[in-house]
């Protein structure tokens, strides 16, 4: 089974790991795959593909910028040149002949739909994010309702992400949101189910004892570090035996070490930069405490990871958190964007006894290891790409 995933870049992402670790599964399960990028051709992750024995390709949206002069005439060009991305990624996709394309990348959602649509090839959206449906909502409900219903198929991180990009779908009695399937998005949880989480305070250098907290992601407005850092800054006044690591790189990173800076907590939180994936368990092996305080969010990888390591969680209510964590029983839940609650919250989970931290962590090993195996959704998708192709 030849099949094309189309994607934006291969950097250390959510999307980009899940498909990491799917494809150590390909070989086993049938599957010659290939990667078309529409942002760059590079990323920190490309010879981890490469080495797992899958193709990659490029087909830009826009064309890529060669710093050539005048600037403001080479802009315009690679504006116009975008237009011939549908030609591009039609021939593309031609040559490469794929039994399934499948879109992990919603930037020209519908152009992308449209190609695999002319091309007579099975499609297959894949929701991963809460916002991946903002634009040209009106144009994919007529093109879903006329052309689209018995070729697209569509799969998503979460049941809210589902409803909050194809919810609106729900005026057409034809289409029922249940039978959407729901698969959400994990690695190889093996080295995290093994680690020895310290549910005890750490001892500084000093001899004093703090509480380690981290988080991972990039650091954009949706993942809500401004809202943590200015809780960490009220939270300081009743507790200060804290330090937290945030792991990740992104456009707000000055933003942020600002923030730190006029808030005084240099010496409590630092941002570290961007990790790569085989340290992420290193990282959550010398912490106490997993906080997730996104504001818009889908099905965290690394929310899943951090639960397979037995850490006990603190994270908002945002996009499909809750389908994850259980409250109270596999972590702890509060309402996105709210400072104060998530300041209670901190505070809340900073003071529980070892015994608990350790039960709430227990938990929730529990339930990734169930719930969140890589190698039983390969099987999940690999029945659902059959069953696609058995009604071609």
């Amino acid at each position: 089974m030849k099949i094309v995933n189309i994607v934006g870049s291969l950097g250390i992402g959510g999307v980009q790991v899940y498909l990491l670790h799917l494809s150590r599964f390909d070989k086993k399960n049938g599957i010659s795959r290939e990667i078309i990028t529409l942002d760059n051709n590079g990323g920190a992750l490309r010879n981890q593909f490469l080495k797992n024995g899958v193709k990659i390709d490029f087909c830009p949206v826009i064309p890529i910028d060669r710093g050539w002069r005048p600037y403001f005439l080479w802009k315009k060009i690679r504006k116009f040149g975008s237009l011939f991305f549908i030609l591009k990624l039609f021939l593309k996709l031609k040559k490469i002949s794929p039994d399934i394309i499948i879109i992990e990348e919603p930037v020209k959602l519908i152009s992308q739909i449209w190609v695999a649509r002319f091309l007579n090839i099975p499609i297959i959206w894949v929701i991963h994010a809460e916002r991946a449906l903002i634009k040209c909502k009106n144009i994919f409900k007529w093109s879903y309702k006329f052309f689209l219903k018995h070729h697209l198929k569509i799969i998503s991180d979460s049941k809210y992400v589902l409803k909050k990009n194809i919810g609106y779908l729900k005026s057409n009695k034809d289409i029922k949101l249940e039978k959407f399937p729901v698969i959400h998005a994990t690695t190889d949880l093996t080295n995290f189910l093994s680690l020895k989480i310290n549910y005890h305070s750490m001892v500084g250098l000093d001899k004093k004892p703090y509480l380690q907290l981290g988080t991972i992601g990039r650091l954009n407005w949706s993942k809500g570090y401004d809202h943590l850092i200015t809780a960490l800054a009220e939270v300081k006044k009743q507790a200060s035996n804290f330090h937290l690591k945030i792991a990740g790189d992104g456009p707000l990173r000055n933003t942020l070490e600002n923030l730190i800076k006029k808030n005084q907590l240099e010496s409590n939180v630092k941002i570290i930069g961007e990790i790569n994936h085989k340290e992420v368990s290193k990282f959550l092996n010398n912490l106490n405490i997993y906080i997730q305080p996104s504001v818009s969010e889908g099905s965290p990888v690394t929310l899943k990871e951090a639960m397979a390591s037995g850490l006990p969680i603190l994270a908002s209510n945002a996009g499909g958190i809750p389908e994850i964590i259980e409250n109270n029983i596999t972590g702890f839940i509060f309402q996105k964007g709210d400072i104060k609650e998530l300041t209670t919250s901190l505070l809340k989970i900073m003071k529980l006894d070892s015994e608990k931290k350790k039960k709430v962590g227990f938990m929730a090993r529990n339930k990734a290891k169930e719930m969140y195996n890589i190698e039983l959704t390969s099987k999940k998708l690999v029945s659902f790409y059959e069953k696609i192709l058995e009604k071609k």
